[in-house]
């Protein structure tokens, strides 16, 4: 990274994936893959950390690289008030040629947001993208265009099928995309019958059970079904399908508070949503208050966090979640 490059990178929305993609793929590798780039890599969180912390880790001068990055998530958190958005807009503003810092939000801001005014007022210094997740028909055109991406091919039907398991949620689809094209050997198309035998038995199955006991507060029966799932499938990908049914089931239950008597294709259609997934949730969320869901969402952010970092292991911080969620 040069110093003629922007000082601030804001990247905002709803797809994880692809800003944690962007992060890694893009901007860390403008950095250099040595462990001399890598010390010259911080990363912060502004519901933990100070505006003085992160002041201090914008200021200080590289160490082995021409350049310095600082990787903030939840930068929102330093502003809560009118006289910290002011502070932080004194701390980007000066901000040394030196540094780069990356602000990682995961909502939606829509254009009148200050941090997103402030970015278009100085766009000199300054450069911002949202990620925004693809729902319904557009993830299935999404998967088609990752496969042809990775030197594969789906059929329609397939594609369809398979966004009616993972829905929004484009790491876990990445995944089981490249599982699939690995399957046929990129040789001819991914069909139906595949996406049943390769994906179905996770999607339907085993999620949905290990969430069940999870509600039921069955903690041996979910961490069972949690190790039965590892035996197939990686701990992060994992991760991002229980992220997913919990956002999924918190989206219904607010729906279903307020709209007692809609059934599972109006629900869907209100989110957006393929029906098939919908039909699957509804009853679970019965199991749950919004209360309820809103704070495991929570903890699952928190733990999410701390998988990105580092301060966890992915596969332990699954079992600490299963215990903290069924104790």
């Amino acid at each position: 990274m040069s110093s003629s490059s922007p000082s601030v990178y804001l990247l905002y929305g709803s797809d994880e994936f692809a800003i944690r993609s962007f992060l890694d793929e893009r901007l860390k590798a403008k950095m250099g893959g040595s462990s001399d780039a890598s010390a010259d890599i911080t990363t912060l969180d502004g519901r933990k950390d100070s505006l003085e912390a992160i002041r201090a880790e914008t200021h200080t001068i590289p160490f082995l690289s021409k350049r310095r990055m600082v990787v903030l998530y939840h930068p929102l958190g330093l502003t809560k008030s009118k006289n910290n958005q002011a502070k932080f807009r004194q701390l980007l503003e000066s901000l040394p040629d030196s540094t780069a810092l990356v602000l990682i939000v995961d909502k939606i801001l829509d254009d009148k947001h200050w941090l997103i005014r402030w970015c278009r007022e100085h766009s000199g210094q300054s450069w911002l993208q949202g990620f925004y997740l693809p729902t319904g028909p557009a993830m299935t055109q999404w998967i088609k265009e990752q496969a042809r991406l990775m030197g594969g091919a789906f059929e329609a039907g397939a594609a369809q099928l398979l966004a009616s398991y993972i829905a929004e949620d484009p790491r876990l689809a990445k995944s089981e995309i490249n599982k699939l094209l690995t399957y046929v050997d990129f040789a001819r198309e991914v069909s139906e019958e595949d996406v049943r035998a390769l994906v179905a038995d996770v999607r339907q199955g085993d999620v949905f059970e290990m969430v069940d006991a999870i509600g039921y507060g069955d903690g041996e029966k979910a961490l069972f079904m949690l190790h039965r799932l590892l035996e197939d499938s990686d701990a992060l990908p994992l991760f991002g399908m229980v992220v997913r049914q919990f956002r999924l089931l918190i989206q219904v239950r607010e729906l279903l508070d307020g709209n007692p008597g809609l059934d599972y294709k109006q629900i869907a259609e209100r989110m957006g949503s393929h029906p098939y997934p919908i039909k699957k949730i509804l009853p679970q969320a019965k199991l749950f208050d919004l209360t309820q869901l809103k704070a495991i969402y929570h903890h699952l952010s928190e733990i999410d966090q701390a998988i990105k970092t580092g301060q966890l292991e992915d596969e332990l911080a699954l079992d600490l979640l299963i215990a903290s969620l069924t104790q």
